[in-house]
């Protein structure tokens, strides 16, 4: 696989409100990533394919296009779903998309759904099974893949790989490309796990071909990866150290969710496109040390203690905390109790989809404290699901079967 280096140039996420803004920015986007889950039709009626509309306006935005899943994570010891990836596969197709990419995430434990998308359990074992699981991919289309560097909320856990070391041995193994998501591995050293500098020397940066930048915001003593506001000036500047480094690099994508592009308006996107475009600017640097951020980790893996059960039975236990099927966890950590409540907000967005009417009259008749005691009751009686049609009629059934 060969190309130029930045071939791709600089790009955003087509996510609802770019179209309104596309004839204020698209001077400065050479390419356009699309999540293809995100457009696809509704998956009981229409099925897994990107909905006639948006796929006609994205092929007619006359950019290279690329595939960013968010469905079918290659992350965990349970394969994704085979017509899963084959869809995926299919909608990328449908795209002509240049390359293509999953998440080094998990959001299925055996049986069980997260509904959303959980960090990774970093041992041998896993690494074994993502790299099955991207040959799936590598099977099912046959333009480059990519795998996200993930965001992770919990203390580093003793005995595991380190975060770089976890992100090498799968794309080494897996021979892929890997997508440095910048912003993700700054939030991960500002809530203390393994620094950027460190990270960044433990991966082969020439299978770095897609970088990720984003905004995010503090909460609760932790940073977020929100995807919300412009990119923060030190991401920024940190960007600018490490883009030179990067030898093989295609393309920078912008990543905003659609309430956060349509608040910056043409104004905002173009001057956080603009700042994208001099780092594509920059020259290649002689290789050296990866730099450094002046952030000091409040965690070591001494912090935690030691890990107990395999790696399928730690993600199950994950996943049935975060969804509230269960609040046993054999190591407490205060950065699942923050997965747990994004993933209820996940959740309850869902619903705001599907049921606004029956939501506001809920709490026209109970209150805002009934309902939300009423909503916690649903989030830990009903599985949980990604799908916005299925976790809305588990919340109708749901509701069927309990007096209000």
């Amino acid at each position: 696989m060969s190309w130029t280096r930045f071939d791709l140039g600089v790009g955003v996420i087509a996510l609802g409100a770019l179209d309104q803004l596309w004839g204020g920015v698209e001077d400065l986007v050479d390419v356009v990533e699309v999540e293809p889950q995100t457009l696809w039709e509704t998956r009981t009626a229409g099925g897994m394919v990107i909905s006639p509309e948006p796929l006609a306006w994205l092929r007619g935005c006359g950019r290279p296009l690329l595939a960013h899943g968010v469905g079918y994570p290659v992350g965990g010891m349970t394969a994704p779903s085979h017509a899963g990836v084959l869809a995926s596969a299919a909608s990328a197709r449908d795209l002509d998309a240049v390359h293509w990419s999953e998440h080094l995430a998990f959001n299925v434990a055996g049986d069980a759904h997260a509904g959303f998308l959980l960090p990774p359990v970093q041992t041998p074992e896993a690494v074994e099974a993502a790299v099955r699981h991207i040959a799936d991919y590598q099977a099912a289309y046959d333009r480059p893949f990519l795998v996200e560097t993930p965001t992770n909320y919990l203390r580093p856990v003793p005995g595991d790989l380190s975060d770089g070391e976890y992100v090498a041995a799968i794309a080494e193994g897996a021979d892929c490309g890997i997508l440095l998501d910048l912003h993700n591995i700054w939030t991960n050293e500002r809530n203390g796990r393994q620094g950027v500098a460190e990270f960044l020397s433990l991966i082969p940066l020439d299978r770095v071909w897609e970088v990720h930048l984003a905004g995010g915001f503090e909460t609760d003593g932790y940073y977020l990866d929100a995807h919300v506001g412009p990119i923060d000036p030190e991401l920024l500047a940190l960007a600018a150290r490490v883009v030179p480094m990067l030898p093989r690099v295609r393309a920078v994508i912008y990543e905003a969710v659609p309430a956060s592009l349509a608040a910056q308006g043409v104004a905002g996107l173009r001057d956080v496109l603009a700042g994208m475009h001099d780092l594509v600017r920059m020259p290649q640097a002689a290789s050296g040390a990866p730099p450094r951020t002046g952030q000091v980790a409040t965690w070591a893996p001494g912090d935690a203690p030691a890990p107990s059960g395999t790696t399928a039975e730690r993600e199950a236990e994950l996943v049935a905390y975060t969804t509230r099927a269960s609040d046993r966890l054999t190591s407490p950590d205060p950065g699942a109790t923050l997965m747990r409540a994004l993933t209820d907000e996940a959740r309850l967005s869902l619903l705001v989809r599907t049921h606004p009417e029956t939501l506001g009259g809920l709490l026209t008749t109970l209150g805002r404290e009934r309902t939300e005691a009423l909503l916690q009751d649903f989030l830990a009686e009903s599985p949980a699901s990604l799908w916005t049609e299925t976790q809305g009629d588990a919340f109708s059934d749901w509701l069927a079967r309990r007096p209000v």
